[in-house]
């Protein structure tokens, strides 16, 4: 079945406050997985693109067969990429990131042997035992849960998709794992790259952070949902609790405190975040930010990623139902 992108989008653009909360969780919780394996937000967006493209590879090799499962993501040396195919400029291009940095993290994620190339074969690949099962288990069931909060709502107002549960998704993510986790990673690829022409990662990850707390602080399920423009513009209005101070930043994050204060005093001298009485921190009055046309636009653009994203996994899902 075909799903359009485009009309996922203009809903899930519509429904911002009642949809996206989840989404923020599950991007909060991906961040910290990442700083979890590779303790460096950059060199993690260099390796989703080395391991998009090796996983690439492999679902070319193999189809739709048993070795695109999570179980066989673990099987060592399954997959290998040769060197042709890896570019720093292609992987600059896409992250947004300079050259020399792409240099530098691609052989600090080889310093630390989670990508191991062989030299005499000319060949890298990814070295799960790096990777703690339980991290990619955890991702999985907040990206099922995400997809089947999504399904659920549409099923619910009737917007032309049943509702699948998170069981269903998780089992097929399970089954299909590959397929699912490229689609995840061409999403979380593009998604960052757009973000980074207004902040970089840490900030990022700071900015969605104090996001996901003010969203969800509201009762929104008993109100009118609030579109994206609604949101942008009422944003620093919506809060109905304490802000997170810097110490609760750096804890959720483990991105180390003086960098968080560092990164918020940046973000705040933009615009994008305001500080209370209490040293406490929530998102400002975006519409008087520095880039405000610019983030603006950037999360429109987020929403037209998680459109391509989701109606992506929806076909995925129905390969076989």
């Amino acid at each position: 079945m075909k799903f359009e992108p485009v009309n996922i989008s203009k809903i899930i653009e519509q429904n911002y406050s009642h949809l996206m909360p989840n989404f923020f969780v599950m991007q909060t919780e991906y961040l910290a997985s990442l700083n979890i394996i590779y303790d460096d937000l950059d060199a993690s967006l260099v390796g989703m693109v080395i391991t998009n493209h090796l996983y690439k590879s492999a679902i070319k090799k193999n189809g739709n067969s048993e070795n695109i499962s999570f179980k066989n993501f673990y099987e060592k040396g399954k997959f290998k990429l040769s060197v042709p195919n890896f570019k720093i400029k292609a992987i600059s291009s896409a992250l947004n990131v300079p050259r020399e940095t792409v240099r530098r993290k691609k052989e600090k994620l080889i310093k630390d042997k989670i990508i191991i190339f062989d030299k005499k074969n000319n060949l890298y690949c990814l070295n799960t035992d790096k990777i703690d099962s339980k991290i990619i288990e955890v991702q999985v069931y907040n990206i099922s849960k995400f997809l089947s909060t999504i399904s659920i709502f549409f099923a619910q107002n009737k917007l032309f998709v049943n509702e699948i549960s998170q069981k269903q998704i998780e089992k097929d993510i399970n089954e299909k794992f590959l397929l699912y986790l490229t689609k995840f990673l061409d999403f979380q690829i593009s998604y960052f790259a757009n973000l980074k022409t207004v902040m970089d990662i840490e900030s990022v990850y700071i900015s969605i952070l104090c996001t996901m707390n003010t969203l969800s602080s509201k009762g929104y399920k008993n109100e009118k949902p609030l579109n994206i423009k609604n949101i942008f513009h009422r944003l620093h209005e919506l809060n109905d609790r304490f802000g997170l101070s810097a110490t609760s930043i750096s804890e959720i994050t483990k991105i180390p405190r003086t960098t968080v204060i560092r990164k918020i005093a940046n973000l705040q001298n933009i615009g994008i975040i305001k500080k209370d009485k209490f040293n406490r921190y929530s998102p400002d009055d975006l519409t008087n930010a520095k880039k405000s046309k610019k983030l603006l636009h950037s999360m429109q653009y987020s929403l037209k990623l998680l459109g391509i994203f989701f109606a992506q996994c929806l076909e995925t899902y129905s390969l076989k139902h």
